[in-house]
């Protein structure tokens, strides 16, 4: 039986008025690829940003490979966030570098590398994922899907045992999507866990080993993609037919 590599346990969390989380309990499997589902406002990016201290809860517990996150200090998070990466949504690249320059900062910084071992290791990174002709680009000047394919590069450089990326296909054309889609594929096919924050229908059907889906504040599903595909919940169908006059 697969090993959770990350969970929360009875986990509030609100912003003044707005009550964003209210009582959410939820695994995450090792070695493999969770997609967190739900309408805009649930609370999917504030949940899983909880897992790497990013924000701190209310109330309730959050675990990453059984350590307790919450309580931990600044340093003691920066060991967490070594294992665990979160790539946000709009990639944070430094336009006045190249695309190389952007992935070796982070390995020299990280590391404790020679520009040269860091060059040569992000220059690796960059041919993995089919950008070997953008080394000496500058981000701005790459299409949108291609920063994010530099951002998730310059994360797996880093080696993480666990990758959350926040809505990475979000604004992307279909044939970037895809591209996105496979780079995942590739990933989790190694053993690698993937924490996928998305309303993308298409990538959840190419990807998904679970999902688990958010609504007003609360765990409202957590099965198999069959399960959430073919589930007569009104919710769940109102959600996967894209249909806007269902009550979320």
């Amino acid at each position: 039986m697969n090993r959770n590599v990350a969970r929360v346990v009875d986990l509030h969390k609100s912003f003044g008025e707005n009550r964003v989380l209210t009582g959410v309990s939820v695994a995450f499997p090792a070695n493999s690829c969770t997609f967190i589902a739900g309408p805009s406002g649930t609370g999917k990016s504030v949940l899983v940003r909880h897992l790497v201290g990013l924000l701190k809860p209310d109330s309730g517990e959050v675990y990453y490979d059984d350590q307790r996150v919450d309580p931990m200090t600044e340093a003691q998070l920066l060991q967490v966030r070594k294992r665990c990466l979160y790539v946000f949504q709009h990639p944070t690249l430094f336009d006045s570098m190249s695309v190389l320059e952007n992935i070796s900062l982070v390995l020299r910084f990280n590391m404790a590398l020679s520009k040269r071992e860091a060059d040569e290791m992000a220059e690796a990174q960059l041919q993995a994922l089919g950008l070997a002709h953008r080394l000496h680009t500058s981000p701005g000047h790459l299409p949108q899907g291609e920063q994010k394919l530099v951002s998730v590069a310059r994360a797996l450089a880093l080696k993480p045992e666990t990758l959350i990326l926040d809505e990475p296909t979000t604004g992307l054309d279909p044939f970037a999507a895809e591209q996105l889609d496979g780079v995942c594929a590739t990933l989790s096919g190694a053993g690698r866990t993937l924490l996928i924050i998305s309303h993308d229908l298409q990538s959840i059907r190419r990807l998904a080993s679970q999902v688990i889906f958010m609504h007003r504040g609360k765990l409202h599903f957590q099965g198999t993609p069959e399960q959430f595909f073919g589930s007569a919940d009104p919710i769940l169908s109102g959600f996967t037919a894209g249909d806007p006059a269902t009550p979320l």
